[in-house]
Protein backbone atom coordinates (compact mmCIF):
# COMPACT_ATOMS: atom_id res chain seq x y z
CA UNK A 1 0.00 0.00 0.00
CA UNK A 2 2.89 2.54 -0.83
CA UNK A 3 3.80 4.35 2.23
CA UNK A 4 4.12 2.51 5.67
CA UNK A 5 1.96 3.41 8.74
CA UNK A 6 3.73 6.51 10.28
CA UNK A 7 2.19 6.06 14.26
CA UNK A 8 2.94 7.87 17.47
CA UNK A 9 1.97 7.79 20.77
CA UNK A 10 1.36 11.20 22.25
CA UNK A 11 3.34 11.22 25.46
CA UNK A 12 3.18 13.32 28.76
CA UNK A 13 5.90 16.15 29.55
CA UNK A 14 8.61 13.45 31.14
CA UNK A 15 8.29 11.97 27.66
CA UNK A 16 7.07 8.72 28.99
CA UNK A 17 3.11 7.49 28.80
CA UNK A 18 1.48 9.19 32.15
CA UNK A 19 0.77 6.82 34.60
CA UNK A 20 -2.70 7.30 35.81
CA UNK A 21 -4.54 5.88 38.53
CA UNK A 22 -7.76 3.92 37.14
CA UNK A 23 -10.12 4.77 40.05
CA UNK A 24 -9.13 8.52 39.72
CA UNK A 25 -10.30 8.35 36.37
CA UNK A 26 -13.49 6.21 37.23
CA UNK A 27 -14.38 8.40 39.91
CA UNK A 28 -14.47 12.11 37.40
CA UNK A 29 -16.07 9.93 35.26
CA UNK A 30 -18.98 9.23 37.26
CA UNK A 31 -19.04 12.52 38.77
CA UNK A 32 -19.37 13.53 34.97
CA UNK A 33 -22.10 11.32 34.87
CA UNK A 34 -23.78 12.22 37.58
CA UNK A 35 -23.90 16.31 36.51
CA UNK A 36 -24.82 15.55 32.69
CA UNK A 37 -27.95 12.87 33.95
CA UNK A 38 -28.69 15.73 36.06
CA UNK A 39 -32.01 17.69 35.53
CA UNK A 40 -31.94 20.81 33.46
CA UNK A 41 -30.67 23.74 35.50
CA UNK A 42 -32.92 27.05 36.41
CA UNK A 43 -33.06 29.83 34.10
CA UNK A 44 -29.98 31.80 33.86
CA UNK A 45 -27.80 28.71 35.22
CA UNK A 46 -26.74 27.20 31.97
CA UNK A 47 -23.67 28.80 32.10
CA UNK A 48 -22.77 27.68 35.26
CA UNK A 49 -23.34 24.45 34.60
CA UNK A 50 -21.53 24.56 31.48
CA UNK A 51 -18.33 25.32 33.51
CA UNK A 52 -18.90 22.96 35.93
CA UNK A 53 -19.07 20.25 32.98
CA UNK A 54 -16.29 21.56 31.38
CA UNK A 55 -14.12 21.83 34.18
CA UNK A 56 -14.62 17.87 34.89
CA UNK A 57 -14.15 16.99 30.80
CA UNK A 58 -10.42 18.75 31.14
CA UNK A 59 -9.57 17.28 34.16
CA UNK A 60 -10.37 14.08 32.46
CA UNK A 61 -9.04 14.91 29.50
CA UNK A 62 -5.53 15.60 31.53
CA UNK A 63 -5.91 12.55 32.68
CA UNK A 64 -5.89 11.16 29.78
CA UNK A 65 -2.95 12.85 27.96
CA UNK A 66 -0.73 10.49 26.93
CA UNK A 67 -2.71 7.81 25.49
CA UNK A 68 -3.79 8.66 22.15
CA UNK A 69 -2.50 7.12 18.99
CA UNK A 70 -1.92 9.92 16.40
CA UNK A 71 -0.64 9.61 13.07
CA UNK A 72 2.53 11.80 11.97
CA UNK A 73 2.45 14.68 9.47
CA UNK A 74 -0.60 16.11 8.05
CA UNK A 75 -3.72 14.60 6.41
CA UNK A 76 -2.46 15.48 3.25
CA UNK A 77 0.36 13.29 3.43
CA UNK A 78 -1.51 10.31 3.58
CA UNK A 79 -4.34 11.50 0.30
CA UNK A 80 -1.75 9.33 -1.96
CA UNK A 81 -2.11 6.02 -0.26
CA UNK A 82 -6.09 6.82 0.09
CA UNK A 83 -6.38 7.16 -3.64
CA UNK A 84 -4.20 3.77 -4.07
CA UNK A 85 -6.65 2.30 -1.79
CA UNK A 86 -9.60 3.32 -3.09
CA UNK A 87 -8.65 2.40 -6.55
CA UNK A 88 -7.51 -1.15 -5.35
CA UNK A 89 -10.55 -1.56 -4.30
CA UNK A 90 -13.17 -0.99 -6.88
CA UNK A 91 -13.71 2.82 -6.58
CA UNK A 92 -13.60 5.35 -9.37
CA UNK A 93 -10.59 7.68 -9.25
CA UNK A 94 -10.19 8.47 -13.04
CA UNK A 95 -12.13 11.73 -13.07
CA UNK A 96 -10.63 13.54 -10.18
CA UNK A 97 -8.51 14.68 -7.74
CA UNK A 98 -8.12 15.77 -4.11
CA UNK A 99 -7.57 19.47 -4.04
CA UNK A 100 -7.24 22.44 -1.06
CA UNK A 101 -10.17 24.71 -1.61
CA UNK A 102 -9.01 26.83 0.93
CA UNK A 103 -11.45 28.14 3.35
CA UNK A 104 -14.15 25.44 2.07
CA UNK A 105 -11.31 22.86 3.29
CA UNK A 106 -10.43 19.81 0.94
CA UNK A 107 -13.06 17.84 -1.72
CA UNK A 108 -12.92 16.89 -5.15
CA UNK A 109 -11.83 18.62 -8.34
CA UNK A 110 -12.70 17.20 -11.63
CA UNK A 111 -9.65 16.68 -14.15
CA UNK A 112 -12.15 16.57 -17.42
CA UNK A 113 -15.22 17.18 -18.28
CA UNK A 114 -18.18 16.10 -16.44
CA UNK A 115 -21.72 15.13 -18.80
CA UNK A 116 -25.17 15.79 -17.30
CA UNK A 117 -26.52 13.18 -15.14
CA UNK A 118 -22.90 10.91 -15.99
CA UNK A 119 -22.00 8.53 -13.31
CA UNK A 120 -18.25 9.48 -12.05
CA UNK A 121 -17.89 8.53 -8.35
CA UNK A 122 -18.98 5.40 -7.31
CA UNK A 123 -17.91 3.59 -4.33
CA UNK A 124 -18.28 -0.49 -3.16
CA UNK A 125 -20.15 -1.01 -0.21
CA UNK A 126 -17.32 -3.16 1.27
CA UNK A 127 -15.51 0.31 1.38
CA UNK A 128 -18.24 2.06 3.28
CA UNK A 129 -17.62 1.88 7.72
CA UNK A 130 -21.16 1.05 8.45
CA UNK A 131 -23.44 -0.11 11.02
CA UNK A 132 -23.34 -3.52 9.67
CA UNK A 133 -19.70 -3.43 9.02
CA UNK A 134 -19.31 -2.47 13.14
CA UNK A 135 -21.65 -5.68 14.13
CA UNK A 136 -19.18 -7.87 12.06
CA UNK A 137 -16.66 -6.45 13.64
CA UNK A 138 -14.96 -6.79 17.48
CA UNK A 139 -17.94 -4.76 18.63
CA UNK A 140 -20.78 -7.10 17.28
CA UNK A 141 -20.85 -8.55 21.59
CA UNK A 142 -21.02 -5.53 22.57
CA UNK A 143 -23.93 -3.71 20.14
CA UNK A 144 -25.87 -7.06 20.26
CA UNK A 145 -25.92 -6.31 24.37
CA UNK A 146 -26.43 -2.63 24.80
CA UNK A 147 -29.56 -1.37 23.28
CA UNK A 148 -28.74 2.32 23.73
CA UNK A 149 -25.51 1.88 21.55
CA UNK A 150 -28.20 -0.08 19.11
CA UNK A 151 -30.14 3.15 19.01
CA UNK A 152 -27.51 5.11 18.49
CA UNK A 153 -25.89 4.49 14.84
CA UNK A 154 -23.87 7.61 15.29
CA UNK A 155 -22.05 6.30 18.62
CA UNK A 156 -21.61 2.66 17.05
CA UNK A 157 -19.91 4.37 14.23
CA UNK A 158 -17.33 6.27 16.57
CA UNK A 159 -16.60 3.44 18.46
CA UNK A 160 -16.32 1.39 14.96
CA UNK A 161 -13.43 3.90 13.85
CA UNK A 162 -11.76 4.04 17.45
CA UNK A 163 -11.56 0.35 16.89
CA UNK A 164 -10.18 0.40 13.67
CA UNK A 165 -8.03 3.33 14.59
CA UNK A 166 -5.75 1.16 16.91
CA UNK A 167 -5.60 -1.50 14.18
CA UNK A 168 -2.69 -1.26 12.66
CA UNK A 169 -4.04 -3.93 10.25
CA UNK A 170 -7.56 -2.59 9.57
CA UNK A 171 -8.67 -2.56 6.17
CA UNK A 172 -9.93 0.83 6.88
CA UNK A 173 -6.39 2.27 7.61
CA UNK A 174 -5.87 4.42 4.57
CA UNK A 175 -9.01 6.33 5.06
CA UNK A 176 -8.76 7.14 8.79
CA UNK A 177 -5.34 8.63 7.99
CA UNK A 178 -6.94 10.60 5.93
CA UNK A 179 -9.34 12.24 7.80
CA UNK A 180 -8.78 15.71 9.90
CA UNK A 181 -7.81 15.65 13.32
CA UNK A 182 -9.98 18.09 14.56
CA UNK A 183 -13.13 19.82 13.64
CA UNK A 184 -14.84 23.94 13.79
CA UNK A 185 -17.68 22.36 15.30
CA UNK A 186 -18.82 23.98 18.62
CA UNK A 187 -17.46 20.51 20.53
CA UNK A 188 -13.89 22.26 19.42
CA UNK A 189 -14.77 25.85 20.61
CA UNK A 190 -12.71 27.19 23.27
CA UNK A 191 -14.17 28.57 26.41
CA UNK A 192 -13.96 32.07 25.86
CA UNK A 193 -15.47 31.73 21.84
CA UNK A 194 -18.30 29.93 23.50
CA UNK A 195 -19.01 32.82 25.89
CA UNK A 196 -18.89 35.09 22.65
CA UNK A 197 -22.46 33.80 21.90
CA UNK A 198 -24.10 34.02 25.06
CA UNK A 199 -27.01 36.07 24.57
CA UNK A 200 -27.72 34.94 21.39
CA UNK A 201 -30.13 31.90 20.60
CA UNK A 202 -27.18 29.77 19.65
CA UNK A 203 -26.02 29.36 22.72
CA UNK A 204 -28.24 27.19 24.43
CA UNK A 205 -27.56 24.95 21.82
CA UNK A 206 -24.20 24.80 21.71
CA UNK A 207 -24.36 24.11 25.82
CA UNK A 208 -26.82 21.07 25.22
CA UNK A 209 -24.46 19.95 22.20
CA UNK A 210 -21.84 19.36 24.63
CA UNK A 211 -23.90 18.62 27.75
CA UNK A 212 -25.11 15.57 25.50
CA UNK A 213 -21.80 14.66 23.82
CA UNK A 214 -20.03 14.37 27.65
CA UNK A 215 -23.03 11.99 29.33
CA UNK A 216 -22.61 9.67 25.52
CA UNK A 217 -18.99 9.41 27.01
CA UNK A 218 -19.52 9.18 30.45
CA UNK A 219 -22.21 6.40 30.17
CA UNK A 220 -20.03 4.63 27.52
CA UNK A 221 -16.38 4.50 29.41
CA UNK A 222 -18.16 2.99 32.24
CA UNK A 223 -20.32 0.81 30.25
CA UNK A 224 -16.84 -0.49 29.00
CA UNK A 225 -15.45 -1.07 32.40
CA UNK A 226 -18.08 -3.06 33.58
CA UNK A 227 -17.16 -6.22 34.96
CA UNK A 228 -20.04 -8.32 34.93
CA UNK A 229 -19.39 -8.09 31.13
CA UNK A 230 -16.66 -9.80 31.08
CA UNK A 231 -14.66 -7.28 29.16
CA UNK A 232 -11.15 -7.99 28.66
CA UNK A 233 -9.74 -4.52 29.03
CA UNK A 234 -8.02 -2.92 26.23
CA UNK A 235 -4.01 -3.69 26.03
CA UNK A 236 -1.70 -1.12 26.23
CA UNK A 237 1.68 -1.28 24.35
CA UNK A 238 3.43 1.45 24.97
CA UNK A 239 0.31 3.74 25.26
CA UNK A 240 -1.20 1.80 22.24
CA UNK A 241 -4.38 0.34 23.10
CA UNK A 242 -6.82 -2.33 20.72
CA UNK A 243 -10.15 -3.13 21.29
CA UNK A 244 -10.66 -7.33 22.93
CA UNK A 245 -14.22 -8.26 23.85
CA UNK A 246 -15.34 -11.25 25.76
CA UNK A 247 -18.40 -11.89 26.68
CA UNK A 248 -19.66 -15.03 28.65
CA UNK A 249 -22.81 -17.09 27.30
Amino acid sequence: MGKKSRVKTQKSGSGACAVVSPKETMNLISELLQKCSSAAPSAGKEWEEYIQIRGLVEKICKKQKGMSVVFEGSREDYFPDLMSWAQENGASCDSFTVANFGTEGFGLRATRDIKAEELFLWIPRKMLMTVESAQNSVLGPLYSQDRILQAMGNVTLAFHLLCERSNPASFWLPYIRSLPQEYDTPLYYQQDEVQVLLGTQAVQDVLSQYKNTARQYAYFYKLLQVPIRHLIGSTCEHGKYYCKYSYSQ
